[in-house]
């Protein structure tokens, strides 16, 4: 299964990090990727790194383990982690101005995750020397930035909360994921030991992530969750007994997305939920575009009840490796899916529907549920300071 997309690989080449892996589905190596296709999509030279930033939702919910039903979230955050502030409502006018955040000491960077307000964000920057994989990772606020340093190599912060709270994952000595928490620039190792990753955080500070099945075999995965990053993670309930995958992204209701396959190397990736209150995981259909059912779907973001992905068929006709694929939206409250047009790729997506991607002229754009409107992008080597 392929799910890079080559103009952006190749845009992103030095930030290609995964180990390679056996001859099979690699799914945890394809939600890497598609969490650097949704949230990195602008690397800028001189100074500054060049990012258009689209608040998202996203985020809570801790789930029981095998067999246990999903608790409704808390009814308040954890004091540690402040309610949000109201945010303006009203439609959108399409009107965005790109802003240039400070990176210091080597120019080349890249945004890895945002919170839903864009206050807070979390990146990397380039890998230092010909072949390595250290990374060094930042932390902004607004116009301030702040470096981190995690543990290991291939290190990646994936999400930041509204409260600062960033959650993510690097590679030990012996190539086993690690999963951390930054808080107030403190670097926490999560509990659970080694061989897992954390990918989302929320507001209330529950963490998604997955756990290694198999020893010396990371691509083999089963979602958990932290109910905070004090607590041991917990197994989710799996769809059947050869189910794998990882989850990605947790929404305010308490809902959780993951990708999954049911472990067979010729099975499609599927968009797999857990909603609040339920005993077991809901496997969601594939969805229909042009031409017919699609053979398969990554789910790339979840919020709002809104799940966004990419969906892939197989086709005779080969307009690239005799595979098309579509930006699809799936409304999970009435299960209805959709395909945007004048979209090239979608990738995050935010409690309204919207979806963030590529438009036509493979230019950075919103989706909206009327129209697509491309963004600005700063000139390379410009003058800047905060976050847009």
């Amino acid at each position: 299964m392929r799910t890079d997309d080559e103009h952006v690989a190749d845009r992103l080449r030095w930030l290609d990090d995964e180990p390679a892996g056996p001859p099979r589905i690699d799914l945890p190596g394809a939600m890497r990727e598609a969490r650097r296709r949704r949230r990195n999509r602008r690397v800028a030279a001189a100074g500054v790194a060049a990012l258009g930033v689209l608040a998202m939702a996203a985020l809570p919910a801790a789930l029981g383990g095998v067999g246990r039903a999903a608790p409704a979230p808390a009814a308040s955050p954890s004091p540690s982690m402040p309610s949000p502030t109201p945010r303006p409502t009203g439609p959108w006018q399409g009107i965005c101005t790109a802003a240039l955040l400070p990176v210091p000491g080597d120019p080349r960077g890249a945004v890895t995750g945002g919170d839903p307000d864009g206050r807070w964000l979390v990146g990397r920057r380039a890998p230092q020397g010909q072949g390595r994989l250290d990374f060094g990772l930042l932390i902004w606020e607004g116009d301030r930035v702040r470096e981190v340093e995690l543990p290991g190599s291939g290190q990646e912060l994936t999400d930041v909360n509204r409260a600062g709270l960033a959650v993510g994952s690097s590679l030990s000595a012996g190539n086993e994921w690690l999963a951390w928490a930054v808080r107030d620039g403190e670097v926490i190792g999560l509990p659970g030991g080694t061989s897992e990753g954390a990918t989302a955080v929320n507001d209330a500070g529950r963490i998604v992530g997955y756990r290694n099945l198999v020893p010396g075999k990371p691509w083999i995965q089963r979602p958990v969750v932290w109910d905070s990053y004090r607590s041991q993670p917990v197994d989710l309930p799996l769809p059947g007994p050869q189910w794998e995958g990882t989850a990605i992204d947790i929404d305010e209701d308490g809902t959780i997305l993951a990708a999954m396959s049911d472990g067979h190397p010729d099975k499609p990736t599927r968009a797999v939920v857990w909603r609040p209150g339920a005993a077991r995981p809901e496997v969601l259909p594939l969805p229909r575009v042009p031409g017919g059912k699609a053979d398969r779907f990554l789910p790339l973001s979840l919020a709002g009840g809104w799940v966004t992905g990419t969906a892939e068929r197989d086709t005779k006709v080969v307009p690239r490796n005799g595979i098309t694929r579509y930006p699809v939206r799936i409304d999970l409250r009435t299960g209805q899916a959709d395909v945007p047009k004048g979209v090239l790729y979608s990738g995050t997506g935010n409690a309204r529907g919207w979806m963030a991607g590529s438009v036509s002229g493979d230019v950075p754009g919103v989706i909206t549920d009327r129209k697509s409107v491309k963004l600005p992008v700063p000139e390379a080597g410009a003058a800047g300071g905060g976050a847009g």
